[in-house]
């Protein structure tokens, strides 16, 4: 079980401004004409490069967007030259980009469903993360050129005294500066999340055979939701001197509280290895102590109205029994096989352990047999 990656960079889709941020940019040094033409150039070298690696490469529908964008503008610069006033492209440019986006975004769930439905590209999950990720960058930009757009009404309205000043701001500053500060805001929007991803933990949803599916959070998974998902499990029977050591479950457990049973137990985590979960559980219950490996037994699957699991029973030999003796059992002891026999089928121990008991003995009869000989 590898450990999925989270939220990279490459899930920015507000980097597809970047042609446009240019374009307006240049377009205050030079004509419009050679700065729409850059950000053409630019726009297609940058969608040529996805379109190229689109099996590996999440589709940018803002990149798209904005060469179609700047693509129109262009040709319109050529054929009506004269309908555009001089120095006006940045906001000619960002009333375009509103009215796609909203549009796109109005139609949010038809577009994702179609695009899904026709694209072809091989890692659907990762294609819809790609569409949500776009859509996030187009509501932050559609927010902040909601603000805008009230800026420049209230000028309007008031004409303020700075109005040559306002001017500027709002008609040349602020659209490029719209699109930085939403790649800005997105980056730092994946940033939290990787840091709250970080934070959350998760459990894997497994298939009878161990095969990763799914994940759920850990939270859920404990509070006894999701309960008809399958869910792994490492227990690890300890044994000393042909006995088994058992102690109380917590009051905490989900399931068979307060009961006696196999101490060392625990969920996999999400991303986690078995062998990295069974040295977590063993560091949990003897910390400081090396050299102590427990052996892979049998897996097999445990379901009843409350839960429903895949269990990796593991054995763990301790040569010392000092080391049974910590706070973290509670009512732990070591139980000959005969005092086990006596109370199996009185509700003392747990139903997960009852279930295991037979093959325990057998090993443990087999250990004992082999000792001797």
């Amino acid at each position: 079980m590898r450990r999925k990656g989270i939220l990279s960079w490459s899930f920015n889709m507000s980097l597809g401004f970047i042609p446009v941020i240019i374009s307006i940019l240049l377009c205050e040094w030079l004509t419009e004409g050679i700065a729409v033409c850059v950000g053409i150039s630019m726009a297609l070298l940058y969608s040529f490069y996805y379109i190229r690696n689109k099996e590996k490469s999440i589709p940018n529908i803002i990149l798209y967007l904005s060469t179609a964008i700047l693509i129109l503008v262009g040709v319109a610069a050529l054929l009506f030259s004269q309908s555009i006033p001089p120095r006006e492209y940045p906001m000619v440019l960002e009333i375009a980009l509103l009215i796609t986006t909203l549009t796109l975004f109005l139609h949010k769930k038809r577009f994702i469903n179609s695009y899904l439905k026709r694209s072809r590209f091989a890692d659907k999950k990762r294609l819809a993360q790609g569409i949500e990720s776009s859509f996030v960058a187009i509501h932050i930009y559609l927010i902040l050129g909601f603000f805008h757009a009230i800026a420049i009404v209230l000028n309007l309205l008031f004409a303020f005294p700075t109005s040559e000043v306002a001017r500027i701001w709002l008609y040349h500053i602020t659209p490029p500066s719209l699109l930085v500060l939403t790649i800005i805001l997105n980056q730092i929007s994946i940033l939290y999340f990787n840091k709250i991803s970080k934070q959350t933990e998760y459990f894997p949803v497994v298939n009878p055979k161990g095969g990763v599916i799914g994940k759920t959070l850990a939270a859920d998974v404990l509070d006894g939701k999701h309960s008809t998902e399958l869910y792994p499990v490492i227990r690890i029977a300890v044994l000393h001197d042909g006995m088994l050591f058992l102690s109380e479950r917590s009051q905490n457990f989900l399931l068979d509280k307060g009961k006696t049973d196999i101490p060392c137990e625990s969920y996999l985590k999400f991303g986690e290895s078995l062998e990295d979960g069974c040295y977590r559980i063993v560091q949990k219950y003897f910390p400081n102590v090396p050299n102590l490996k427990p052996s892979f037994s049998i897996m097999y699957r445990f379901q009843n109205e409350v839960t429903n699991r895949l269990i990796y029973l593991y054995l763990l030999d301790i040569n010392d029994e000092a080391l049974l003796n910590n706070q973290r059992f509670v009512g732990g002891k070591l139980w000959q096989l005969q005092q086990i026999e006596q109370n199996i089928g009185q509700n003392f121990f747990s139903e997960c352990f009852e279930n295991e008991f037979d093959y325990l003995r057998d090993i443990i009869d087999i250990r004992e047999i082999y000792k001797e000989s």
